[in-house]
């Protein structure tokens, strides 16, 4: 009964967040070798089981409204083949290396290139995970150049909280509603919410929910992978069991409560709001 609330008022916070539907393109190279250089590059790590190297949930939106507020913007995500975004890659390492690995290249590689351009290092998700990560493995000769984070649903304060250098300003977007927030990054959970104590109330928390997506995703990408989701974390949830319950034994369940709301910020506005303080760097 529980869940079918949660699941009833997430889908009422995601209507009102939800505006006309559209499509994207879930993949972004201006970064590559072969691109002119621009004035601010950003790169860009989606979150798990998102399509591509930017996704559909948030890196096509933030994308949109940042060319819109700079002439000279080049965008990428962080290679498919550096960052597959799987589950096990978040729950295991607490958010990909691999990933963490490939942004500080990118980064490196775009600054030899482009020695003037100003860079903006920005995740979703465990992609949130991966941007800090990779932050702090920028090169020394490099990082005077990033000049700004942005973090959208950060589960960082729930791992080993990396800290961000103090020449880069850091502007993190999270979901607190007072009625519904989002666990993985706000300092409270719903009233009357309790973390699950086994992998069958996991799935019943988080799976339950998860199924009303479909019906207020915008775009046929966004729908496919809306639908896709359930059966990929019911799968990845059976496969890092074991992980599981460790984090249970110690305290970190919270990092496994992914819900609706950790899938609006590219459709609430706050994409918007990344652009306007990106543009302003």
């Amino acid at each position: 009964m529980k869940s079918i609330l949660y699941a009833a008022v997430a889908a009422g916070t995601l209507v009102a967040a939800t505006p006309v539907s559209r499509d994207v393109i879930d993949t972004s190279f201006d970064m590559d070798d072969s691109a002119a250089c621009a004035s601010t590059a950003v790169i860009f790590a989606r979150g798990t089981f998102d399509s591509g190297n930017i996704g559909v949930w948030v890196g096509p939106q933030f994308k949109k409204a940042l060319e819109e507020k700079i002439d000279s913007v080049a965008f990428q995500g962080v290679n498919e083949e550096d960052y597959p975004a799987t589950l096990a890659e978040y729950v295991r390492e607490n958010g990909s290396e691999s990933c963490a690995d490939g942004l500080a290249a990118t980064v490196d590689a775009y600054i030899s290139k482009c020695p003037d351009s100003k860079i903006v290092v920005l995740g979703w998700s465990q992609g949130a995970l991966c941007a800090h990560k990779g932050l702090n493995r920028i090169s020394a000769s490099a990082l005077p150049q990033v000049k700004g984070l942005v973090t959208f649903g950060d589960p960082n304060g729930l791992m080993d909280k990396l800290a961000v250098p103090s020449s880069v300003k850091f502007s993190p977007f999270c979901v607190k509603d007072t009625v519904l927030p989002d666990p993985l990054c706000s300092q409270t959970l719903s009233s009357g919410f309790q973390l699950p104590t086994s992998i069958s109330e996991l799935h019943d928390l988080v799976l339950e929910p998860l199924r009303t997506l479909p019906d207020f995703a915008t775009g046929v990408e966004q729908t496919k992978a809306a639908v896709a989701l359930v059966p990929q974390l019911a799968v990845g949830f059976v496969e890092n069991a074991r992980y599981f319950a460790k984090d249970l034994l110690t305290g970190k369940v919270r990092k496994w409560l992914v819900t609706p709301q950790h899938f609006v910020y590219g459709n609430n506005g706050m994409a918007e709001e990344a652009a306007e303080f990106v543009a302003g760097l």
